[in-house]
């Protein structure tokens, strides 16, 4: 559902799940004798991000106001970032331009919490006197006792039945009014409200949204009453992510991973870099480096983008919302460099700088929350690597879910695709078996080609996505490797004296349409026959071969083939028939006093089982002695 749809209260089903907590948040925001702050005390309270020395006194206080419930039932999803965005939650007073809400009303419903009535009415002026977008506003009031709405607001979830949910921690902050704000919003949009009993923030926390996330170990420290194990099985439990806890880099400060780091996308990584004089310096690289090997949810190492942000810039304090990157500027020389950052990293992306009151360790993305479109589309794919293949088409699999429950609009599933820099094509993607499940393909390519493609999708909603994010510009990448093909059959074969010898390669990477075999160098008493080779070999023990050439129409491989004639029951290779004591006393010599091996192991294998055992002696004595069969090896 919408903002706009969010503010009547659609569904209201969290009043059932936790009527605890719903009494709580009523008391707090109905009765006037609670103490609740007045609206001066709302204009003046602009408490820091980091905590006050009054604050340090009352850490016991943290989450005295926080309701914990049991975790979401079945699969759920933590949507990203840069993942479609309905709107953003901000507070005033703002800690925000008022050309910055402007730009994010353009296309967004911008939620303001205000501290009653009268203020909503002033800021809704000051909104309309600074060119905000009216349409795309929308108030809740509720006390709070700071700007920080992405550390103490509402994470989202997707449930298992496709509907948005919120996600709320206890906030690492002794500011009880904050605490409640999750719930408040869960409560007025209707959304199902699931407490995790886990001290976290916003702030140090970003999620790829494909089931991995990652914190500074920040969040092990102030949940120091549960093992490292526990605070992870919680994040699995409430957001379904697998999650990455990182050492400090830093030796103060809040320890925010939002401070020097940044999903892009799920294989992408905006990470700062400082001077080298800078005592992070070292730390950071190494962070970095460790990140790069890292593997991502696409199956690929990260790539890891560094921004120069010398103190007191924080550009990595900047939020993705939609089509747009909304970043802090601080009249520093490095501002354009670090736009120009992003512009590199984020193809297609619109990417925006906004000076503010900004701080080394805080800026746009600590202070607004972006919520996710909760009808959204949704596009999940794995993008394709380095294919070595030339004749065959390229499976491209995608699982879509639309949110909004319109239906899909089947002919507009597509794959881009464009090679070696030319005009886009496509082909349709179609459903599989499984529920949600696409594929299409893009056609087989000649060696060395490099593809560009990226999948669409829309519904009966009017959403339209690409994936990636920005489709064309950002397209994914591969090229095609071709190896050849490979004769993948063994180099050396042994074949009795008399018995025919048979032999046709075998090799993987051909077009079968110009398969072509040939041989040469084979001894006179082989002959080819329907592409193999075959023959009996004259009696004796002597070492012979031939060379194979396996070819199409784009490459060609050849193999060296070694081939050992023998005469069964020859075991010393003496080039005597029949077998006669010296190949009796050479068995057993090998068999029982540690002698060298028979030249030719098969030669000796007399009973025409599989390997040489008791049984070869008994029947080679049996032969010379009694008159017993002849042998027969392999």
């Amino acid at each position: 559902m919408r903002l706009q749809d969010c503010r009547y209260g659609a569904e209201g089903r969290l009043a059932v799940r936790n009527p605890i907590w719903l009494f709580a948040v009523v008391v707090l925001l109905l009765a006037p004798s609670s103490g609740l702050p007045t609206d001066d005390d709302q204009a003046e309270n602009f408490l820091p991000i980091g905590l006050t020395d009054e604050e340090l006194l009352r850490l016991d206080e943290i989450g005295i106001s926080h309701v914990g419930t049991a975790p979401p039932s079945g699969i759920i999803r933590n949507p990203a970032e840069w993942e479609p965005s309905q709107g953003v939650i901000i507070r005033y007073p703002l800690g925000l331009p008022y050309n910055l809400i402007a730009e994010m009303s353009e296309n967004l419903m911008v939620t303001t919490i205000v501290g009653s009535s009268s203020q909503q009415s002033s800021v809704s002026s000051s909104y309309a006197a600074n060119g905000v977008n009216m349409t795309n506003t929308n108030f809740i009031i509720a006390p709070t006792n700071s700007i920080w709405t992405r550390d103490y607001g509402p994470w989202f979830i997707f449930e298992e039945d496709g509907r948005m949910a919120v996600v709320d921690h206890i906030y690492n902050r002794p500011r009880p009014y904050d605490d409640l704000i999750p719930g408040v919003i869960g409560s007025q949009w209707g959304l199902n409200v699931y407490g995790m009993d886990l001290v976290h923030t916003g702030g140090n926390h970003m999620s790829d949204g494909l089931g991995m996330s990652m914190s500074t170990s920040l969040v092990y420290s102030e949940n120091s009453n549960k093992t490292n194990d526990q605070v992870d099985s919680i994040m699995q439990a409430y957001l379904g992510n697998d999650y990455t806890v990182l050492y400090y880099i830093e030796t103060g400060g809040i320890h925010h991973i939002d401070c020097w780091a940044k999903f892009l996308n799920p294989t992408t990584i905006l990470v700062k870099d400082v001077s080298p004089s800078d005592a992070s310096y070292e730390l950071l690289n190494s962070r970095a480096d460790q990140l790069a090997q890292q593997i991502s949810a696409w199956g690929q190492p990260y790539t890891v983008v560094r921004i120069y942000s010398p103190y007191p810039t924080a550009y990595t304090n900047s939020i993705i919302l939609n089509d747009k990157v909304l970043v802090p500027l601080f009249n520093s020389g490095y501002d354009d460099d670090a736009l120009q950052a992003y512009r590199d990293a984020m193809p297609g992306y619109e990417v925006l700088g906004f000076y503010g009151s900004w701080h080394s360790n805080d800026a746009v993305h600590c202070r607004a929350m972006g919520v996710p479109d909760s009808g959204m589309l949704f596009i999940d794919h794995v993008p394709l690597s380095t294919q070595g293949d030339i004749f065959n088409d390229y499976t491209v699999s995608a699982r879509i879910v639309e949110h909004s429950e319109a239906g899909l609009i089947a002919d507009s599933l597509k794959v881009f695709y464009s090679v070696d820099g030319g005009p886009y094509s496509f082909s349709l993607l179609v459903s599989s078996v499984q529920p949600d499940s696409f594929c299409g393909y893009i056609p087989a390519q000649h060696d060395g080609a490099e593809i560009a493609y990226y999948l669409q999708a829309a519904d009966s909603s009017g959403r339209v996505e690409t994936h990636p994010y920005t489709g064309e510009p950002w397209a994914h990448r591969f090229n095609v490797v071709y190896t050849g093909p490979e004769i993948t059959s063994p180099d050396s074969f042994s074949c009795k004296s008399g018995a025919e010898f048979a032999f046709y390669p075998q090799f993987t990477g051909i077009d079968y349409g110009s398969l072509a075999i040939a041989y040469s160098d084979y001894p006179v008493w082989l002959s080819v026959a329907n592409d193999s080779l075959i023959g009996i070999p004259p009696a004796g023990n002597y070492l012979t071969g031939f060379t194979v050439e396996v070819s199409d129409q784009y490459a060609s491989v050849d193999q060296e083939v070694a081939l050992v004639v023998y005469l069964c029951g020859d075991i010393d290779a003496s080039g005597a028939w029949p077998p006669d004591i010296a190949d009796l006393v050479f068995l057993v010599d090998y068999m029982f006093w540690q002698g060298p091996p028979p030249p030719v192991e098969d030669a000796a294998n007399v009973d025409g089982l599989d390997t040489i055992t008791i049984t070869d002696l008994v029947h080679l004595v049996d032969y010379m002695f009694n008159g017993g069969p002849a042998p027969v090896c392999p």
